[in-house]
This record gives C-alpha cells, sequence and structure tokens, in this order.
C-alpha cells in the first residue's frame, strides 16, 4: 500500500511545500498511523499500537532526545 504525504517546510514568509509517495510498511495488526519525517526529505509510514516512546515502536529514534 502506498499514501501520499504533503508536508510543508516554510523558509520564512515562503511556503515550500513537499510531497511524496511512500509505502506503507508491512504491518501485521492493526493500530495508528505514524508518519515520521528525517533528514533528507526521507519519510517512512507505519501502522502500529505502539507508541512512539515505547522501545518496541517499529521506528527507534536515530538519536537520544536532549
Amino acid at each position: 500500500m502506498k499514501v501520499r504525504v504533503r508536508w510543508d517546510m516554510p523558509e520564512g514568509h515562503t511556503h515550500v511545500v513537499k510531497e511524496k509517495v511512500v509505502d506503507v510498511e508491512r504491518y501485521d495488526t492493526t493500530g495508528s498511523i505514524y508518519i515520521h519525517f528525517f533528514p533528507n526529505d526521507e519519510v517512512r509510514v507505519v501502522v502500529t499500537s505502539v507508541v512512539p516512546y515505547n522501545p518496541a515502536h517499529p521506528i527507534k529514534p536515530t538519536e537520544q532526545p536532549q
């Protein structure tokens, strides 16, 4: 399954709208949809019942929060 993700990355007062079609990562059970944004316009979409701050979430933080 694919989804179209559109987001706005404003630069000052100028809207910079970006859009990308990405795969929804494979899931076996229902849950909430989470969209993760990474540098270089990488986008990942997952469906999971595990909240993002739980270590069992399918997408791990790239670095520890300060």
